[in-house]
């Protein structure tokens, strides 16, 4: 399901099978001018540090809702930054069920699961149109093995990753339902603030039975707890628009 149109970066531009592509000056995306450039370390990744200018030659790919960025045992050849939109991080488990691990927005990257095994164990769907912005994983770790800067940008990463995956796993084992919903909230609502938009007044992208996947919850519990939340006073609820009427009271559920 891959789209394989590319544009072109400060620089050439590349398919994400390695080959050159050609497409007009006018279809350009620096990251100068990416609303998420400060929140992506794939600024630091492209340019390879600041004695080298030239970095990665980086490629945009446009990916509709619905349309995987990539699937489950795809071998590694690119590490993903999601330029615009949200996509969700699914586990497939062989009896067919799924559940989703994560919830990705601008400036994020996607598929460092695979590192370790050269193949991703998870597949990584659009919740919305996106532009995610394609980086050759050979060409990152030769600019991490020759600059020091990009290798600790790696490192940063995976150390995100680390911390997201711990946060998932206390909260599976030690919230209730309420705290659960509160905690989710609370961290969309922290990840808007990073991004300069409302920390406090946002749409969810997902739905609430993919926010019960992701929570370890019936769909009807988390439309319970989103019900309770409002009764509190600590929310208001429209239909997918959500607003925190308490923020520093949702914290303390």
């Amino acid at each position: 399901m891959h789209d394989s149109s590319a544009f072109t970066a400060g620089g050439a531009a590349w398919r994400e099978d390695g080959a050159a592509a050609t497409h007009p000056a006018s279809s350009r995306l620096p990251c100068d001018s990416c609303g998420a450039r400060k929140l992506c370390q794939a600024a630091q990744l492209c340019r390879g540090g600041q004695d080298r200018p030239a970095g990665l030659p980086l490629c945009a790919r446009k990916v509709s809702a619905g349309e995987a960025v990539f699937r489950a045992g795809d071998p590694l050849r690119n590490l993903y930054v999601s330029r615009a939109g949200t996509c969700k991080s699914i586990r497939l488990y062989r009896d067919g069920r799924q559940q989703i691990t994560g919830f990705h927005l601008g400036g994020e990257f996607l598929g460092m699961d695979a590192i370790a095994t050269g193949r991703h164990e998870t597949e990584a769907v659009a919740l919305e149109d996106m532009m995610v912005c394609v980086l050759p994983y050979r060409e990152i770790e030769a600019l991490a093995d020759e600059f020091t800067d990009v290798r600790r940008g790696m490192e940063r990463m995976l150390s995100r990753e680390i911390v997201r995956e711990s946060k998932l796993l206390m909260l599976m084992g030690n919230l209730n339902a309420e705290e659960r919903v509160a905690a989710f909230l609370v961290d969309l609502a922290d990840r808007y603030a990073e991004r300069g938009y409302s920390a406090v007044s946002f749409t969810l992208r997902m739905s609430r039975e993919e926010i019960g996947s992701h929570l370890g919850m019936k769909l009807e519990t988390v439309s319970r707890m989103f019900s309770r939340l409002q009764q509190r006073g600590l929310i208001a609820l429209h239909g997918k628009q959500v607003r925190i009427l308490d923020l520093p009271a949702l914290r303390q559920v």
